[in-house]
């Protein structure tokens, strides 16, 4: 591999690597708004112009490769940020100062240059601006919104359209000074991916309908998590203020959904809002529901499950949002009570697909984690009961002890003829974070800790095995399922009495093939390949932390 030394650093890069990915080897920063690691190359935005020994001029560090040994670059030096200096000048003559009412503020690369690389005063006449009338606030489709006077045609937008959704929809009109982006006739922004426009945009041209002067970003507190829209498992950043959500942006892991997600994902996380919570553990006393304390709860689903005697039937159904850990734990709950019956509940819906460096991945499940939660063990034994017999059949009829635990409550659950096949079991157990008709019916409810409440770790529809930690605890009166499991799992065997979610996943690992060899706090950054094998099939490791060009 050919070496190149930037500002006496010397690095080893693949041939043909550019400037500007050579210097972040290297720690070095070279500021930029046209390039995209994942897009064309169009270096019209002249930001990331650098001084290179043998040329005269300087070149741009996007469009220069890296083809030989002895490539000499200099960032830091007066040339160079006399030309940075003079970009930036020539962006902000028309730019409108409206940072304090702007969405971007708080990550704009604009803001951010210009105090680096700017200067602290302008020497162009305000009154003098070109502006585009009219074109302030205008919805390019259901998700996006074009403030053109911000726009600094950087063309990320018109690249992400015609190379990663593959619709483009947008373009650039007129000529000169007076270009602008716009949806061609006919069209709008419509397509599965139109909200990562907004991610691309280095500016606060395109914002989000749904965000826009919903919160200050330096208010948001950001944690690494993973989407539960469907079973892709997009790696995402859960932004939230005080436990309220204020949106999810997609976080890089190119084993997965790259740079991207889609819009279906970016809104899932409005049904903690619009769902109502339980918020106290529930015990059922003749035809009426009271509150109880923890202690009194656990209590009576183990009292009712040793009421159930010998012979009798008892099942446990668990659902594709659970995470590995909680369906492990029902599994093995299970399998203390004796029973055959263990099941993953799961529904098919409308095919995802999110492009990535490996030809991109599909999910076509309503759950993050059907398969996770069968390689834990909940899973239909040869005899046992299946899904239809308890949705649709007398299965239900015939159980002593049923309990489902339902990470998220899906439709069967709030079908009222599914509810009343399932009440008729004669003890039923309702582990769930949202009220539902089904937890209306139940013996005894257990409030659970919704998706960004807990950590633990999901299977996408990959294979990929991947973790993620709580972004904030559950309100009060709420418990993780991990914990609330293990509660129940410690009254047949006090040995597991008061572990986290990492001893419990080590013992899974421990326990079943499909895991072996790994840990819960080791587990690579874009996750790790599983199967039945349980080897290591893939999984490269990085920092999920990184940040969007």
């Amino acid at each position: 591999m050919p070496t190149v030394t930037i500002d006496g650093r010397e690095v080893e890069v693949e041939v043909g690597a550019n400037l500007i990915e050579a210097a972040k080897q290297v720690g070095i920063q070279i500021p930029h708004y046209c390039y995209h690691p994942r897009l064309s190359i169009v270096g019209q935005c002249r930001m990331c112009l650098v001084k290179i020994e043998g040329p005269p001029k300087l070149q741009t560090a996007c469009t220069t490769q890296v083809m030989k040994d002895g490539m000499v670059v200099h960032v830091d030096v007066p040339e160079v940020q006399e030309a940075q200096e003079g970009v930036m000048e020539f962006l902000l003559i028309n730019h409108p100062l409206d940072c304090p009412i702007c969405d971007q503020a708080g990550e704009c690369g604009l803001q951010d240059y210009s105090f680096k690389h700017g200067q602290a005063f302008s020497r162009f006449v305000f009154e003098e601006k070109r502006t585009y009338p009219g074109r302030e606030r205008i919805p390019l489709g259901p998700s996006v919104v074009l403030n053109m006077n911000r726009c600094i045609q950087c063309t990320r937008c018109i690249r992400f359209t015609e190379e990663i959704s593959g619709t483009g929809e947008l373009g650039f009109f007129q000529r000169g000074a007076r270009t602008e982006i716009g949806v061609f006739p006919g069209k709008e922004l419509d397509n599965p991916l139109s909200g990562c426009v907004v991610d691309v945009c280095p500016v606060g041209a395109l914002t989000s309908s749904q965000f826009r002067f919903s919160e200050r970003v330096w208010y948001l507190d950001k944690k690494p998590s993973i989407c539960t829209g469907c079973d892709v498992g997009c790696n995402i950043t859960v932004e939230h203020r005080r436990g309220a959500i204020k949106r999810y942006k997609p976080r890089f892991n190119p084993e997965v959904n790259d740079y991207w997600m889609c819009d279906y994902g970016r809104q899932t996380f409005r049904r903690y809002s619009e769902l109502d919570r339980l918020g106290t553990a529930v015990v059922r006393e003749g035809d009426e529901q009271r509150a109880v304390s923890w202690d009194a709860a656990i209590d009576r689903v183990h009292q009712g499950l040793a009421e159930s005697g010998e012979g009798a039937e008892i099942a446990f159904v668990g659902s594709g949002f659970l995470t590995t850990e909680e369906a492990f734990l029902i599994a093995r709950l299970a399998e203390a009570a004796g029973s055959p019956h263990r099941l993953t509940c799961g529904e098919d819906g409308p095919t995802r697909t999110i492009p990535n460096p490996h030809g991109g991945i599909s999910g076509s499940e309503t759950s993050p984690n059907r398969r996770g939660a069968e390689l834990a063990g909940l899973v239909a034994s040869e005899g046992g009961l299946t899904i239809d017999d308890l949705m649709r059949g007398d299965g239900a009829a015939r159980c002593d002890f049923l309990l489902i635990a339902d990470g998220d409550p899906g439709s069967p659950l709030h079908d009222n003829e599914t509810v009343a096949r399932l009440r008729q079991a004669r003890f039923l157990v309702v582990l769930a974070w949202a009220e539902s008709p089904l937890a209306a019916a139940a013996n005894v409810v257990l409030p659970a800790a919704t998706h960004p409440e807990k950590e633990g770790s999901y299977v996408n529809s990959n294979d990929r095995l991947q973790r993620f930690r709580a972004a904030f605890p559950p309100p009060a009166g709420v418990r993780p399922g991990v914990d609330i499991l293990l509660d129940l799992l410690s009254l047949h065997d006090p040995d597991w009495k008061g572990l986290s979610t990492a001893q419990v996943f080590d013992r899974m690992a421990a326990t079943l093939p499909a895991f072996t060899g790994r840990t819960f706090d080791t587990l690579p950054a874009h996750g790790t390949l599983v199967g039945q094998a349980g080897a290591v099939i893939g999984g490269a490791e990085s920092n999920p932390e990184d940040a969007h060009p």
